[in-house]
């Protein structure tokens, strides 16, 4: 209903009256003139300072004490206005109409970003569960506007992992031998664990960084794998060993760790034995 309050108030002189939903559902209102000023604006939950990769792209977003949702507004024509100052105004609003942060970006003719930008917190204090807009505006007229939604953390769909440790895998039946929890250490001992996935398509076409993290019986790390993974399928498996030799590993409990991107989505413990 929100949407279409929005849709139907957006007249204005340079812009085409009837919007345009892209296929990253960015709702766009062309600008009368070709070579005029558009947007697209992308949502995620976060961005690796590093790099710039944005990290969660999508449309729901879960509300969280430490979470936000990062908005990149990618521009397209940025420099028809020759030496003209660009401003433009990013709106948030609520699920009940009313905007409640703004911010204003002026680009000056020098400033060659093709990129601007914002973020809100969306710790349960400040946000609410339901629909919510990013709405864009350049001199005043709207050009873009993004519909997301934000939802309790039992709400959201994730993710999820299964760890299973073993001994090996039987070549003919591609049955795992050796299930167990428990593990006599051995000179070419090897403890193998196979970690199911389910609920990939999440993710949509987006990387998945994984991470295997080993840890011994005195609570540090011994052995980390990364996994980078693109979700084809709504179901995976991803594998790691680690020897268990008797001069490589201390007898007593371990723990397998399975983080996606920073965040652990599965753990499980497993015990080394000296073998008698």
């Amino acid at each position: 209903m929100a949407a279409a309050v929005v849709i139907a108030a957006t007249g204005c002189s340079e812009r085409a009256s009837e919007p345009v939903i892209l296929p990253d559902s960015t709702i766009v209102f062309p600008a009368k003139k070709g070579d005029g000023i558009s947007a697209t604006i992308t949502l995620c939950r976060k961005v690796i300072q590093k790099t710039g990769k944005r990290i969660g792209m999508g449309t729901i977003f879960s509300i969280r004490e430490d979470g936000n949702v990062y908005a990149f507004i990618d521009l397209e024509n940025r420099f028809v206005y020759g030496d003209k100052e660009l401003m433009f105004h990013l709106d948030w609003i609520d699920p009940e109409g009313k905007s409640f942060y703004q911010k204003r970006i002026d680009l000056s003719p020098t400033d060659s970003s093709l990129t601007i930008n914002s973020s809100i917190s969306v710790a349960p204090g400040k946000r609410q569960a339901g629909e919510y807009f990013l709405r864009v505006y350049f001199f005043r007229e709207l050009v873009a506007e993004k519909k997301f939604e934000l939802q309790t953390e039992d709400q959201v769909e994730k993710v999820t992992a299964k760890i299973t440790f073993f001994k090996n895998i039987d070549k003919e039946t591609g049955i795992m031998n050796g299930v167990d929890t428990v593990f006599s250490m051995k000179k070419k001992g090897i403890v193998r664990a196979s970690i199911d996935l389910a609920n990939l398509s999440v993710y949509q076409d987006e990387e998945l960084s994984f991470q295997l993290d080993w840890i011994g019986p005195d609570g540090k790390s011994f052995y980390k794998k990364q996994i980078d993974l693109l979700p084809v399928d709504s179901f995976g498996t991803i594998n790691s060993s680690i020897s268990i030799s008797p001069d490589k590993r201390q007898p007593g409990k371990c723990l397998l760790k399975v983080y996606l991107f920073d965040e652990v989505i599965a753990e499980k413990r497993f015990e080394l034995r000296l073998a008698e």
